[in-house]
């Protein structure tokens, strides 16, 4: 399988060693080893964590927070030079310039971004060394996926070159910018979005509602969510339903988020990971999965008390183990804004991949020749799902009481 590296996005270190979550429960124990009263006031601690929120990549805070328009991102379809590592390539390029344009790529069942693309070069100089070279144009598509009705359009002409006609492809991919057609065309989509919320609020109810009825809360949510704030009207939707949707979503979701709970526990050791606290705040106290998380969760706390208490005991002699005890002392400080970051990238993972196989599914009910997004595509890229990973397998380094220093991370995508 053809493999390759990405950078991720710059600021999520911040994310990496979250180890609680918030629902407001006294019986669901955050990671605490130590008691002791928060300093900060209710203001501060909101604006601590917009900091944090501020220092994520843009990409990941879009997707996390944004409440304008979303859409899901449509793989291309693979032919000739435009392989699954291609696909995935022009996919990221989508997400990060819908993000750049205050956009949210974790997906949405009603509409979807996509591309068609034609080869209009490939030729190989005569002349040692040779150089393959690559050209293509892209039409790039914002549709509704139940209609099929093209709501913008953007074109773009790309060259690459390279030692091969793959690597000259994916240098043409390189040459896909946030231009300025590419920000009308989202622009002039975005307005058309907004507008079909406000005149379709009944058909969103109805679809929070057979999802609901399915017991699908995961759907149900992400179509709530969906609903972009300048849809004045229909927003208002959001509101009502959204603590309810979220309850019966947590409950649907609790024996998985157990499952991969044990799982990150048993790779864990005694180090912290942002997502073993994050599931366990997030996994219901009245659930049937409470009562093993709570068990497997006091066992982990012990794990990290006692290589804390290891460290604390070295620090003096230690030059290594002092800066690990200053790092967890520092996280300690904002575990709980960091928690709530953390338990936000896990719901919408959830809501994102819901929203990707029900827009599948909806393009396939009204599918036409070529795939079932047409020309630009036959599935929903898991771009948007890599980006909720990144965090998992990243590292951080802490610069002040307030936050981690940005970095920049590689994470393969296969």
């Amino acid at each position: 399988m053809n493999k390759f590296r990405v950078l991720s996005f710059i600021g999520i270190g911040m994310l990496l060693m979250a180890l609680t979550a918030c629902n407001g429960n006294d019986k669901n124990k955050k990671f605490n080893p130590t008691e002791r009263q928060s300093s900060m006031t209710d203001s501060e601690r909101e604006a601590a964590l917009a900091k944090k929120r501020a220092m994520l990549s843009p990409d990941l805070n879009t997707v996390l927070y944004s409440h304008n328009v979303r859409f899901g991102i449509v793989e291309p379809h693979i032919k000739g030079d435009i392989t699954k590592d291609i696909a995935d390539r022009i996919s990221m390029k989508m997400l990060q310039i819908a993000a750049q344009n205050g956009i949210s790529g974790a997906g949405s069942m009603n509409f979807v971004l996509g591309t068609e693309i034609a080869q209009t070069g490939r030729v190989a100089t005569g002349t040692a060394p040779q150089k393959m070279t690559t050209q293509y144009e892209l039409t790039f598509k914002v549709m509704n996926t139940a209609t099929g009705d093209v709501y913008a359009t953007a074109v773009q002409q790309v060259t690459g070159v390279g030692n091969s006609f793959e690597e000259a492809t994916r240098n043409a991919v390189k040459e896909i910018k946030n231009t300025s057609a590419m920000q009308e065309m989202l622009q002039t989509a975005s307005n058309r979005i907004v507008e079909w919320y406000n005149e379709n609020l009944q058909v969103i109810k109805n679809q929070v509602e057979e999802a609901e009825g399915q017991g699908n809360y995961a759907l149900a949510l992400s179509i709530l969510n969906s609903i972009p704030e300048q849809a004045t009207e229909a927003y208002k939707y959001v509101a009502e339903r959204q603590e309810s949707l979220l309850k019966g979503m947590l409950h649907k979701q609790a024996a998985d988020m157990l499952g991969e709970m044990q799982a990150l526990l048993a790779s864990s050791g005694d180090e912290f990971n942002p997502a073993v606290g994050a599931y366990f705040g997030l996994i219901p106290t009245d659930s049937p999965e409470f009562k093993t998380a709570q068990e497997l969760y006091a066992d982990y706390e012990k794990k990290c008390n006692a290589r804390r208490a290891d460290l604390e005991a070295k620090a003096e002699r230690d030059e290594q183990a002092a800066r690990e005890l200053e790092k967890l002392k520092m996280l300690y400080d904002h575990e709980e804004e960091l928690a709530k970051i953390e338990a936000d990238k896990i719901k919408s993972k959830y809501e994102s991949l819901a929203a990707a196989k029900a827009a599948e599914a909806q393009a396939k009910s009204k599918q036409k020749s070529g795939g079932l997004f047409g020309s630009i595509g036959d599935a929903i890229s898991g771009i948007a799902d890599r980006v909720f990973k990144v965090a998992d397998v990243a590292g951080a380094v802490i610069t002040d009481k307030l936050g981690l220093e940005g970095y920049k991370e590689q994470v393969e995508l296969e």
